[in-house]
């Protein structure tokens, strides 16, 4: 049992149900950690002190990611004043030596000396401005998209079935499910590249996919980087227009020098980025993406939302980043492990409270159909008197438990819990766990009791 983890991108190109794994790990860590990651939710859940590397300098900002951001505007908005304070005595300076002052006294030459101090304060490093940028799509028609009752199977292996799906204007549609449960073998489906066994897909007259996919293979990396995104072409022609494609890279920070660069030379993000470039330059009015996210840093994430938030088409997305789905979706569809597919009106945060209500209804459905339909004695017997006693009262006391647990959970669920200190943090965690160990326990009581007074055990 190590005293500090060491955790180097823990939740990338992994699934939903492991990343929550792995905050439910981290929390109950009763030693410290240390992570690299651009995983904004995790970040909101997990941690208590957040530390930026930015041009080479280090900003500790106490805090969930939500605190950070707080931070990060008070940061910005303190250096914009101090600039423009700064400019703002440069030009006061400038006017006073350009009336033509002669620096004879001690005040002059400390005033001459000062506007050359300030002239030469550096500018704190600005990252660049950048957007991602699409081709104006031709107008989605009335009708765009429709599936019904679709199912694919490999052999004895069902992905999903029973899917019916029809996509309206300014749909924003977020996929998400285990890794190989089939998320982008629908993707494939919908837009026809792959054949459903069975079940129809309709597209509409209007409908035009722009696709970008995850996938880097055959990449030749010895190709440069306007080679790949053009085929060498410097103006690439759409909807009967020419663009330039050097500037059109610019927006996405690929300079000049970068364009005859090798492949080879750009690190995984650039990569992803490039790809989308390319696949962006060919225009579309339905975005498909698979696994968008993956490898990009907080600054493009965040264009790359605004993005899409902005795109005037429909957009169907596979993403295991729960940060970015809250931020583009408006529609979620979960793989369930029974190869079905639900449909959920909202984000990732409405599935979550989704599955919540459905988890809390299971347990009163089982109750409903009682104990005995799950509890087989192998010889019958009376309940003695104490047992009778424990059975009367013991509803109230699963209340009581419930009701503690629900209260140490709304405690731990409270903005701002794991800002705590660590021992507070992990001393209510350890009591949630008992608490709702409590709970079970007494359930399964509740149901051997019940068991033995209707002659079951």
């Amino acid at each position: 049992h190590p005293d500090v983890l060491l955790l180097d991108e823990p939740t990338n190109h992994i699934d939903i149900r492991s990343a929550e794994w792995i905050e439910r790990f981290i929390a109950r860590y009763t030693g410290s950690c240390v992570l690299i990651t651009h995983d904004r939710y995790f970040l909101d859940r997990v941690v208590n002190r957040i530390v930026e590397l930015e041009f080479s300098k280090l900003y500790p900002f106490p805090g969930t990611y939500t605190r950070f951001l707080e931070y990060k505007i008070q940061l910005e908005e303190t250096e914009a004043r101090t600039e423009h304070n700064r400019i703002a005595l440069i030009r006061r300076e400038l006017a006073w030596f350009r009336r033509g002052a002669k620096a004879r006294s001690t005040k002059q030459k400390a005033r001459i000396g000062r506007l050359r101090d300030v002239q030469g304060e550096a500018q704190r490093v600005r990252h660049r401005e950048f957007s991602f940028e699409m081709p104006e799509p031709k107008r989605l028609g009335k009708f765009i998209l429709e599936a019904e009752g679709l199912r694919f199977a490999y052999g004895d292996n069902i992905l999903f079935q029973g899917f019916s799906f029809s996509m309206q204007e300014n749909m924003r549609v977020g996929v998400i499910g285990p890794n190989g449960a089939g998320k982008t073998t629908l993707l494939e489906v919908l837009m026809g590249k792959a054949a459903p066994s069975k079940g129809r897909v309709s597209v509409g007259e209007n409908t035009q996919f722009l696709y970008a996919g995850q996938s880097h293979d055959g990449l030749d990396l010895d190709q440069t980087v306007i080679d790949y995104v053009s085929e060498g072409a410097v103006k690439w022609k759409i909807d009967g227009r020419n663009l330039h494609v050097p500037s059109y890279l610019k927006t996405f920070l690929f300079d000049d020098t970068s364009l005859d660069a090798p492949l080879r030379k750009l690190s995984g993000g650039e990569r992803n980025r490039l790809l989308l470039v390319k696949q962006l330059l060919r225009g579309g009015n339905f975005l498909v993406l698979d696994e968008p996210t993956n490898d990009l840093d907080l600054y493009t994430l965040r264009l790359l939302e605004e993005t899409i938030d902005a795109f005037p088409g429909c957009a169907l997305i596979v993403s295991h980043d729960r940060y970015f789905l809250n931020r583009v979706c408006t529609h979620m569809l979960v793989f369930d492990d029974d190869a079905s597919i639900t449909q959920i009106v909202g984000n990732y945060d409405d599935y979550l409270l989704y599955r919540k209500r459905r988890n809390e209804a299971a347990p009163r459905k089982d109750a409903a159909k009682g104990p005995r339909a799950r509890v087989k004695a192998p010889s019958a017997r009376r309940l003695g008197y104490q047992e009778k006693q424990e059975l009367a009262g013991i509803e109230a006391a699963v209340l009581a438990a419930e009701a503690q647990a629900g209260q140490i959970g709304a405690a731990v669920a409270a903005p701002g819990f794991y800002e705590g200190e660590h021992a507070q943090v992990r001393r209510l965690l350890e009591e949630l766990e008992a608490a709702e160990a409590r709970v079970e326990t007494l359930y399964a009581r509740w149901q051997q009791l019940q068991s033995i007074q209707d002659g079951k055990q």
